[in-house]
C-alpha cells in the first residue's frame, strides 16, 4: 500500500511551483512534511491527494497512475484533510463524519440522503469514539472550537477507512494543548497502521511527533530521513535561511528547534 510520487511538476501558468519532486507515503508512520511559507507542500499535498495533477511526472497509487484510479476507489485509500473548513449552512458533527462513507454508498442512497446501516454506521461511530467525539455528536461545527473542529475534520478522514491520511496543518492556529492533543491521536492511529503525511510550520511538534521528515524548499526535496538526520542546524539553515538552534528535549531526547538569540544575522545579510 503507498503513494509513490515521482519527478514531479506542478505549476500555475509560467510559474513552476514544484519542480521535480520524489517521495513515498508507504509505510505506517507520521511523515512531516515541512519547509518555508511558499515552498509547495500543500500544493504537493493536493497532489498526492488527487486533487491536483502533475503538470509533469506521476503520483502512483499501488503502482497504478493517480490519475486512473475511481474517485470512489481513491477516497477509498486516501483521505485528505483540509487546514479548515467553511460550510454555508449547518453541519452537526455526527454529519460531517458521515460524510465520510459517501463513497461507498450507491448514488441512489445518496441522492435520498438514506441513513447509515451497518458498517457504514459501525465505522462513523467508531470515528467518533477514537477522537473523543461522541459527546459532540449533534453539535453544529462551526461552534466548536478550533481543536474540536480539527478533531471533526480527523473522524471524518478515519470514518473513510483509508490507509493514508493526508493532513494539511491540522494544528495551525490552535493552542499548545490542542496541537499536543492532535498529535497523539496521529500518533495513535500511525500506531494502528495509518500511512500519515502531515504539512507542518513547527518543527519542534515535527522532531517530537514524527518519524521521518521532509523538507521542502524552493519547490524541492532538500532532505528527507529521521528527524534527528534532518533536523540538524545546518540542514535548517540551508532550507529556512536563517540562523536555527536544535537542542534535544530533556525526556527523550528528540530534536527541538528554537530561533537564534536576538540580534544574530540571518544568513542573507551576512
Amino acid at each position: 500500500m503507498s503513494i509513490v510520487a515521482e519527478h514531479v511538476h506542478f505549476g500555475y501558468g509560467e510559474s513552476e511551483v514544484l519542480h521535480g519532486v520524489s517521495l513515498a507515503v508507504d509505510q505506517p508512520e507520521i511523515l512531516a512534511l515541512c519547509g518555508p511559507n511558499g515552498a509547495g507542500k500543500s500544493t504537493f499535498l493536493h497532489l498526492l491527494g488527487g486533487l491536483r495533477r502533475p503538470t509533469a511526472g506521476a503520483v502512483f497509487l499501488d503502482g497504478r497512475p493517480l490519475a486512473q484510479v475511481r474517485p470512489a476507489t481513491r477516497a477509498a485509500r486516501v483521505a485528505v484533510v483540509a487546514q479548515s473548513l467553511e460550510t454555508a449552512f449547518d453541519v452537526t458533527v455526527e454529519d460531517l463524519v458521515a460524510l465520510g462513507r459517501l463513497h461507498r454508498l450507491p448514488l441512489r442512497d445518496r441522492l435520498l440522503l438514506q441513513p447509515l446501516h451497518g458498517e457504514d454506521r459501525s465505522a462513523v461511530e467508531g470515528a467518533l469514539d477514537e477522537l473523543g467525539l461522541a459527546p459532540l455528536r449533534g453539535r453544529v461545527i462551526r461552534e466548536l472550537s478550533g481543536g474540536e473542529r480539527a478533531r471533526a475534520l480527523i473522524a471524518a478522514a478515519l470514518a473513510q477507512g483509508a490507509d493514508h491520511m493526508l493532513l494539511d496543518e491540522p494544528t495551525a492556529h490552535l493552542d499548545p494543548a490542542y496541537r499536543q492533543e492532535i498529535l497523539e491521536i496521529l500518533r495513535r492511529l500511525a500506531a494502528q497502521g495509518k500511512r500519515i503525511l502531515i504539512v507542518l510550520h513547527d518543527l519542534t511538534l515535527a522532531g517530537l511527533y514524527a518519524d521521518r521528515v521532509a523538507l521542502l524548499a524552493r519547490g524541492r526535496l532538500c532532505a528527507l530521513g529521521a528527524v534527528d538526520e534532518v533536523l540538524r542546524e545546518d540542514v535548517l539553515r540551508d532550507v529556512f535561511r536563517s540562523p536555527l538552534r536544535v537542542l534535544h528535549h530533556p525526556e527523550g531526547g528528540r530534536p527541538v528547534v528554537l530561533p537564534a538569540p536576538p540580534g544574530e544575522d540571518a544568513p542573507w545579510r551576512a
